[in-house]
């Protein structure tokens, strides 16, 4: 499961709100492709929180996600 625990608005992109988010997630195998949102788009900056394993991911400006503790 997938929850938004906050974002910050950016911009409107083709109509999609691009947003900053803060995302809650099950595992790392549930980290969101950037358009997984209906009609938003997760910006570069934004975070998610493992809850299983407590690690945190950061996304790049590329659309990948990559794990702030040093790890792939």
């Amino acid at each position: 499961m997938i929850s938004i625990r906050n974002s910050v608005f950016i911009k409107f992109d083709d109509g999609d709100s691009v947003e900053r988010m803060e995302l809650d997630i099950d595992s790392a195998e549930e980290l969101p492709e950037i358009d997984d949102f209906d009609g938003k788009i997760i910006a570069q900056g934004s975070i998610a929180w493992d809850i299983s394993t407590g690690d945190f991911y950061g996304l790049d400006s590329e659309g990948e996600w990559h794990n702030q503790n040093g790890e792939e």
